[in-house]
């Protein structure tokens, strides 16, 4: 026998409580000198025994029922085999519904195969035996409310748990999955526990490499309170000669564009597959209506290509784009991809103008103005979606700049201390921050404000200026030139388009040089030069991201001005910078939906998620209008959030894992490695203890003996009063019943009837008689 709550086993000697109860409460014996008792001793002697009897039997009964109430809170165990036949078991289904999972095999995907043959099991669990159901995608969630003991109705619960189930985009944790399912707690009358685990084997959602995980999880197996066997399904097939085409994703130039403003879209094909795929098409949907169709090449095994195009829009709103590839393979869900774009009016921004007072070109942010498409405050004919206002630096610092995505400095003077305090603050909270460094910059002031030993704006310190012709040795040499090739971050894809932009003509005659980071501690550069050295740097700084440019935005130190990539470097970098403070619409699994509505009459709104469920977001008002947050993204697809009673919706996107399109299935190796894992419960001399020692709980039946002793205490207790005192009632007199009253009591007393007897007669042996007064 075994004690779920050992402590209580200190309380038993309580149980001789009653006893000393008992002891304590007897008085002795009184010896009453009675002669007429002689008659009456056969017949109490009789009555006696009965009684004691009786009173020993309800001593015993208070005993027990202290014992069994001390023993029933220690809780009991007793081997499970004094109550049942067999030993229970609980079965896990641990579900891979991840979107492998939906590849098609003989018109039926493996999903639906893993939950005819999970409904097949369940049907063949006789009852009082258990089942839980885990999903392992996105991540493992339990299906079931908990362990559920089958009988009639419980069979039907648990069938409806497998058919609401459904795969999701996702990948699977499977390793994860195991573990949640391993150290689930055990219902007290299961003496066995089964996993069944229903997968296609996709090499990807085993991590295999996680030595340290699995070694974990065989620890789990072998340390369980109850034999665990593990089982693997694996219901795919070899598909290492099968075509998969999948679009892994779409990336686009940007994000947040302007009205009539041609973006560039470009979606990512591979076939994971071994064989070549044939050539198809890419059909192009705005919001369900397709509008383009694109050529899709033939894929040899492993191979990847891009498919572009340029597109537009006409009114202001947010858009899901889509794509979806004509590819006929067995997993259908990943040839298409979608990517989300909002089309807005404008995107306010700042320029400080720190030479006002020069010449038109000679002012720092007359190319960055015309670039953008103004020119003296007004805007010319094929302006862009950002919209400068200039700014003297001396006003920076008390102006709200919580109403501008970005702040662009062209040629960076010396600024106040509480300018530079402001613009962290704006750079912090999301706000974009492009520096370019100039004749005026001083080397001292920008290390000690904007570096500030690391902790800065910069990313980087500057040393001093460098005249790149005068340090040439040799005058034939070729001037130093941007390198278009030098980076491969998104702000400067299109700088690389040689074929098109001049970006790689572009000179440098003078610059600042950066101060090279500590080793293994590298710093993201954007643009780099022929010699090998950084011309623009960048960082993240809280929520929002600095550019540090080593040449001013104007035509000094550079033939950058002047250039055709400097208007799309311009148009590219703010698209960076001015990102994070706009809603973003692309997440990453898990990642907030977080939006600003100007309405601040709207309340709540709904959010539908690529299942079909509605999940109620509360607005929360921010300044003049409300913020909408939720966290309910964990799941890859399309989300609509529909606002108020318009019901007006914004579209979400939730990427999806490429690796996911991977079907590669487990190797030989792996198989031996589960199989190992797996055949821990089997074999091992601990879990055979286990088996040994798991029992059946007796404290239900030690309360139901509480109450039964309780409940014969109680009517013994009342036959023993009844025969101990009767049933009649005491009648009320003042004299002794029988004797003579009035004149007749004198002659009674004088004959000496009822008389003290004389002293002689009381020494006569008398007949004695004891009476209990307990």
């Amino acid at each position: 026998m075994s004690f779920l709550s050992f402590a209580f086993l200190a309380a038993l000697p309580l149980a001789a409580a009653p006893i000393l109860l008992h002891l304590f409460d007897r008085r002795r014996n009184v010896v009453i000198e009675w002669g007429a008792m002689q008659f009456l001793m056969e017949a109490a002697t009789r009555r006696t025994s009965a009684r004691k009897l009786k009173q020993w039997l309800l001593l015993l009964m208070r005993v027990m029922a202290v014992a069994a109430l001390v023993l029933a809170l220690a809780r009991p165990m007793l081997p499970g085999s004094w109550f049942a036949g067999s030993e229970r078991t609980e079965t896990v289904f641990v579900i891979d519904n991840s979107m492998s999972m939906l590849r098609t095999v003989d018109d039926i995907s493996l999903f639906d195969k893993a939950m005819a043959q999970a409904a097949e099991t369940l049907d063949g669990i006789e009852a009082g035996h258990s089942v839980r159901i885990l999903l392992a995608s996105p991540y493992p969630v339990w299906a079931t409310p908990g362990s559920v003991r089958i009988d009639s109705k419980s069979r039907e619960l648990v069938r409806d748990s497998l058919e609401n189930a459904r795969p999701t985009d996702g990948g699977s944790d499977l390793l994860s999955a195991l573990f949640t399912a391993a150290q689930a707690e055990i219902p007290p009358t299961q003496q066995n526990r089964r996993i069944i685990l229903l997968t296609d084997g996709q090499a990807s959602d085993w991590n295999m490499a996680d030595d340290a995980g699995w070694s974990r999880l065989q620890d789990v197996l072998k340390s369980s309170a109850v034999p665990t066997q593990l089982e693997v399904v694996e219901l795919g097939e070899d598909v290492r000669e099968a075509a998969n085409v999948a679009v892994d994703r779409i990336r686009t130039s940007r994000t947040v564009v302007g009205v009539h403003q041609t973006f560039s879209l470009t979606a990512e094909l591979q076939n994971h597959g071994r064989q070549s795929s044939p050539p198809g098409t890419l059909a192009w949907t705005v919001a369900g209506k397709e509008q383009h169709e694109s050529h899709v090449p033939a894929l040899g095994g492993g191979k990847s290509t891009d498919v572009l195009w340029k597109h537009s829009f006409e009114r202001t709103g947010v858009y899901a784009i889509s794509c979806h590839a004509d590819a006929d393979d067995a997993l259908a869900p990943d040839n298409r991809a979608t990517v989300v774009v909002e089309v807005v009016d404008d995107i306010p921004l700042l320029l400080l103008e720190t030479a006002p007072d020069l010449a038109e070109f000679q002012r720092d942010a007359f190319f960055t103005q015309a670039a953008l498409g103004w020119l003296e405050g007004e805007q010319l004919s094929a302006r862009g979606v950002h919209v400068p206002t200039l700014v003297d630096p001396e006003r920076l610092d008390r102006m709200n700049l919580d109403e501008y995505r970005a702040v662009v400095i062209p040629n960076l003077q010396d600024l106040p201390e509480e300018t530079v305090l402001a613009l962290r603050d704006f750079v912090y909270n999301g706000g974009g921050l492009w520096i370019a460094l100039g004749p005026r910059t001083d080397v001292e002031a920008f290390n000690e404000h904007f570096f500030a030993d690391g902790d800065g704006l910069a990313p980087l310190a500057i040393e001093g200026m460098v005249d790149e012709e005068a340090s040439q040795d040799d005058p034939d040499a070729d001037a130093v030139k941007i390198d278009p090739f030098a980076s491969e971050h998104p702000a400067t894809a299109q700088l690389a388009e040689t074929d098109q932009l001049d970006t790689g003509d572009v000179t440098v005659a003078q610059r600042f040089r950066f101060v090279p980071p500590p080793e293994g501690e590298p710093v993201s550069t954007l643009l780099g030069l022929t010699n090998g050295q950084p011309l623009a740097v960048e960082q993240y700084f809280g929520r929002g991201r600095v550019i540090v440019q080593a040449v001013p935005l104007r035509l000094q130190w550079s033939t950058l001005a002047k250039s055709q990539a400097f208007v799309v470097m311009v148009h590219d970098w703010l698209a960076y910078l001015t990102q994070p403070r706009a809603t973003r619409h692309n997440l990453a699994p898990g990642e907030p939906i977080s939006v600003h509505v100007a309405d601040a009459s709207i309340r709540d709104a709904t959010l539908r998620t690529p299942h079909g469920e509605e999940v109620q977001v509360t607005a929360d008002a921010a300044g003049d209008g409300v913020v909408l947050r939720t966290s309910r993204t964990i799941l890859p697809g399309d989300y609509l959030l529909e606002l108020g009673i318009s019901g007006d919706g914004i579209p979400f996107h939730v990427n999806r894992d490429a690796t996911e399109s991977n079907l590669a299935t487990l190797t030989a190796g792996d198989h031996k490695r589960l199989a190992a894992i797996a055949g821990v419960a089997h074999g091992d001399a601990e879990a055979a203890l286990n088996r040994a020692v798991q029992t059946e709980p007796l404290w239900p039946l030690l309360l139901t003996l509480v109450i039964a002793l309780i409940l014969f205490e109680l009517i013994l207790s009342g036959i023993i009063a009844r025969e101990r005192f009767g049933t009649a009632p005491i009648e009320e007199a003042t004299e002794p019943s029988g004797l003579p009253t009035g004149a007749n009591a004198a002659s009674f007393r004088n004959s000496g009837i009822g008389a003290t007897p004389p002293a002689s007669a009381q020494r006569e042996e008398p007949l004695a008689a004891t009476t209990n007064t307990n």
